[in-house]
């Protein structure tokens, strides 16, 4: 099983993707997890993805693609794999389709969370403060939301279009509630 699961920022990606693995057996890859632990190694990635991070801006597609289909060859992701932050733009969604038709995969579901923007601003600066995260600054969070908007959501259009299904959860509520929602839609059926 191969799934996405998609939303703008804040909107409980990684809490939920986490209770995915665990439930669904699958392997949890959050790119933002791993630029982040490069950017804390202080590796060539993580500079610049701290750089770019840090301004509110997408890493590049050319190395984000990269970094993930160099993460994808790795045996624990050959079971069952949920990604979670990638693809964020037509162009990434369209090279994970090539890389994954190359080894006869195909993405078999997308979980789009839905929330209202007010709430996600409310999310992030209260995460920021938790856990000191630079990249949740009021600027920043403005441009992801942007960039979210004009870019990122087309990337449901494109899966629909090639018959995947596209799950739309509304994320709002206690995280076992949202995640009874999620358990629910990948169970059912095309």
């Amino acid at each position: 099983m191969i799934g996405i699961i998609f939303g703008p920022p804040g909107s409980g990606k990684g809490t939920q993707a986490s209770l995915i693995e665990r439930e669904f057996h699958v392997t949890h890859l959050s790119t933002g997890e791993i630029l982040r632990s490069e950017a804390k190694r202080g590796t060539a990635i993580g500079r610049e993805a701290t750089r770019v991070m840090t301004m509110g801006d997408l890493v590049p597609d050319p190395l984000i693609i990269r970094i993930v289909q160099n993460r994808l060859r790795r045996p624990d992701v050959r079971s069952g794999l949920l990604l979670d932050g990638f693809p964020r733009t037509v162009e990434q969604a369209e090279a994970l389709d090539s890389i994954l038709t190359k080894t006869g995969r195909q993405i078999d579901f997308v979980i789009a969370l839905d929330v209202p923007e007010n709430l996600l601003v409310e999310r992030l600066l209260k995460r920021a403060g938790e856990q000191g995260r630079t990249d949740d600054t009021r600027k920043a969070i403005a441009e992801r939301m942007h960039e979210y908007k004009t870019l990122t959501a087309a990337v449901l259009d494109h899966y629909r279009r090639r018959g995947v299904r596209v799950e739309e959860i509304d994320g709002v509520g206690a995280p076992e509630t949202v995640f009874e929602r999620i358990r629910e839609a990948i169970g059912r059926e095309n």
